[in-house]
């Protein structure tokens, strides 16, 4: 996956050199770089330049922190993202619960930078899948209240809405709900929405609303065959990650390219020609080396499959699993409360990460690792002795 067409501002106020050095990386990946001074310059040129990240170290004043906090607000976009410089691992943490995205460690190298690059390259893709609209002119069928089975026709429609345009306007703010069939496929796309904008020609924006697994398993089939403008390999392939570690409530992956914390992500697990599906949220990011999941039991059949998948493993030691991470959309964290625990060792830890630093955590997994090891091969000699 390339990493052109990405647009970075770069705020570095008073260090000459880690400006030459980050944008001379950056221009050599292929990315449209701005340079400005200090953070409300920043503010005031993303409009004008439409940035997919944003640098800026962190720094004593707070000017990375108010960028962070106003940032983020004033744009509405979930696509850009930021980046902070640090002079080392102990400041990733703080880094992190100002909001930021991604961290670099100086000195900066060009491996650091490719990772943060391609993980962005993924993100930027998907939003810009999420949000393009497939034309498309066929019947959807709406009821309000005070309306039931009003007939339309579906004029565009992309994961997060549809245009329609029936007989009379709807109010803006009305929730409704909806159904229509896409071409070849044999189950209706069924849901709810709200009207975001309405004219008096009839035509009207609605925002989906709480799309249904299998709504959106079907909408975004369809999409994926159909959306002109995103290529797949970009927006729905996401990033094969190696699989480290595994229980019913989460995963590690080692990846070069992890995604920022709060990412919410379609996971692919696959072994042998045995699949299982999932969603998951990213809680643990370290740069450059991997990540951790926690699992969205969205469904049941979600959950059995994981469980199903993780048996199957369990079955079969030594086979070395695959895992693609697609992601979805960036979502608040929900809060834990300090002192909540689980059966489950691995979510445990996933989810009490930011008591760490990267190295006791990677340290925990392995023991975590080695504890496991030496249950199953207690188990198996314990069976080995009944059988004999």
């Amino acid at each position: 996956m390339g990493t052109k067409n990405i647009r970075a501002l770069v705020v570095v106020p008073d260090t000459a050199a880690t400006e030459e050095t980050l944008t001379s990386l950056l221009r050599s990946q292929g990315v449209e770089v701005t340079c400005v001074s200090n953070a409300a310059e920043a503010f005031a040129r993303i409009p004008e330049n439409a940035p997919d990240l944003v640098f800026s170290e962190l720094d004593q004043a707070g000017d990375a922190a108010w960028l962070l906090n106003t940032v983020r607000p004033a744009n509405g976009s979930a696509s850009l993202l930021s980046v902070l410089l640090l002079s080392d691992e102990s400041e990733r943490a703080a880094a992190l619960r100002l909001g930021a995205h991604f961290v670099l460690y100086q000195p900066l190298s060009l491996p650091q930078v490719r990772s943060v690059l391609l993980a962005t390259k993924s993100l930027v893709s998907r939003e810009r899948r999420r949000t393009t609209r497939v034309p498309i002119q066929i019947p959807v069928t709406l009821s309000w209240q005070g309306a039931e089975n009003v007939e339309g026709i579906l004029l565009d429609v992309s994961e997060t809405g549809m245009d329609v345009l029936i007989s009379k306007p709807v109010p803006n703010f009305t929730d409704l709900a909806f159904r229509f069939a896409l071409p070849h496929r044999l189950a209706p796309v069924e849901g709810c929405g709200v009207v975001a904008w309405s004219r008096s020609t009839g035509e009207s924006g609605v925002r989906f609303e709480n799309l249904s697994e299998d709504a959106h398993i079907a909408l975004n089939a369809w999409l994926d065959s159909s959306a002109p403008t995103v290529s797949e390999s970009d927006a729905t392939s996401g990033v094969l990650c190696k699989l480290t570690d595994l229980s019913l409530g989460g995963c590690y992956v080692e990846s070069a390219s992890p995604f920022p914390i709060g990412t919410r992500l379609d996971l692919i697990l696959q072994a042998r020609g045995t699949f299982a599906g999932a969603g998951g949220s990213v809680r643990v990011l370290h740069p450059a080396h991997g990540m951790g999941i926690e699992f969205l039991a969205e469904t049941e059949q979600q959950r059995a499959a994981v469980e199903s998948f993780l048996d199957f493993l369990v079955s079969q030691p030594g086979v070395a699993p695959e895992l693609r991470c697609i992601p979805r959309e960036f979502a608040p964290l929900t809060p834990l409360p300090q002192d909540e625990s689980t059966s489950d060792a691995l979510l445990d830890l996933i989810r009490h990460e930011a008591a760490l630093s990267q190295a006791d955590f990677l340290a925990e997994l392995q023991r975590q690792r080695n504890r496991s090891e030496e249950a199953t091969r207690h188990e198996s000699a314990t069976t080995a002795t009944a059988n004999a």
